[in-house]
């Protein structure tokens, strides 16, 4: 079988081949008996934040798609998590509509957002020991088959891979080891069914990971794992959060990360206050419900996931991003709320946070 696996880091992946691109959130690897390449096109990425009264208790959805081109009819992805995730399938119309949503805003007169006020069965695993490489839990989401691991030992992740048919990482031992002594799980996907094509990208259904961050009020992007690609990478984000996400407030907004603003939901007349919105039911919801009919399969997930839970909507991207300056981060990229007071400092931003090294 031709088996590639494909890495994110940003929120995501992780992987293991030998010539190897990767997009804002991991790298896509090449099986070991396979002398062509293997893509990823772009990537996007949806995070649904709620916030904690205290360290540990924050949680998120990260939902991933991506798109690949090569000729291979498996492939493989791994992605770091602060945590054991929840793993779930999702319809990538959520992108689709989303974007139609920010567009339908931006031509509607969006100005406003930069100034408003608001706040199968799967296969067995080749045998590694298990006090290198922990399997803690296995099961088939969709098209991927999905491991979540934890490496005990250093360097054991790439022999991990490499038992089960994969190429190690080239230069990645060093990344690896900074997410194993952070305590963090790796998601490593086997897609059995993409029928990818050399000549064309082809979309995968998208994945969703709902973990705990382990921190309070950071909002968490996996990117560091993409330094090790050759090619610059754009990433476009979807963050809810029952408040605005910082922009460039204060030292810890996303603009000093290289990331741009497109769009953010603000307070109409009709709103409540520093409320949010109603995305699980757009058409009870004053803001959204002359948009409800761009959004019905977003609709369906918040129903399904967050049901009378209010959220504002920030889109942000990021273009041309150059892998060698991800790679010197101290950190993943974190994001933050939009806290009035200038001086302060996020709560996993200080020391001892989950976010803290970014901003040593």
């Amino acid at each position: 079988m031709r088996n590639k696996i494909l890495s994110v880091a940003g929120p995501v992946l992780l992987a293991c081949l030998a010539a190897q691109h990767v997009a804002a959130d991991g790298l896509v690897f090449r099986p070991i008996d396979y002398e062509g390449s293997l893509n990823e096109r772009s990537q996007e990425a949806i995070i649904v934040f709620h916030k904690g009264d205290k360290a540990g208790e924050a949680r998120q959805d990260l939902i991933l798609k991506i798109s690949v081109q090569g000729d291979v009819d498996q492939f493989g992805w791994v992605v770091p998590l602060p945590s054991a995730p929840e793993t779930g399938k999702e319809d990538a119309k959520l992108f689709e509509e989303l974007h139609k949503y920010v567009q339908a805003r931006l031509v509607a007169g969006g100005a406003k957002h930069e100034g408003e006020k608001s706040l199968n069965t799967a296969a067995e695993a080749a045998p590694t020991a298990a006090k290198d490489v922990e399997v803690i839990s296995r099961e088939v989401v969709g098209s991927f088959d999905v491991s979540i691991v934890k490496e005990n030992r250093a360097g054991s992740l790439n022999q991990w891979l490499t038992d089960n048919q994969y190429q190690p990482v080239p230069g990645g031992d060093e990344v690896i080891e900074w997410y194993r002594e952070k305590g963090y799980v790796f998601a490593c996907m086997r897609v059995n069914d993409a029928a990818l094509s050399k000549n064309r990208a082809v979309d995968l259904h998208p994945l969703r990971f709902s973990f705990k961050t382990g921190g309070r009020d950071g909002m968490f992007f996996p990117m560091r794992l993409t330094g090790l690609q050759d090619e610059h990478f754009d990433i476009n984000l979807y963050v809810f959060y029952d408040k605005w996400v910082n922009d460039r407030l204060s030292p810890y907004g996303f603009v000093h990360r290289d990331f741009r603003l497109r769009w953010r939901d603000y307070d109409s007349r009709e709103c409540i206050a520093n409320a949010g919105k109603l995305w699980s039911t757009p058409k009870t919801d004053p803001y959204l419900r002359g948009y409800a009919h761009l959004i019905p399969t977003v609709t369906k997930m918040f129903e399904k996931l967050h049901l009378g839970k209010r959220y504002y909507l920030t889109n942000l991207y990021a273009r041309g991003v150059k892998p060698s300056e991800v790679l010197a981060w101290k950190d993943d990229l974190w994001m933050f709320p939009y806290y009035t007071n200038r001086n302060f400092v996020p709560y996993d931003a200080r020391e001892g946070g989950v976010a803290a090294l970014g901003y040593q």
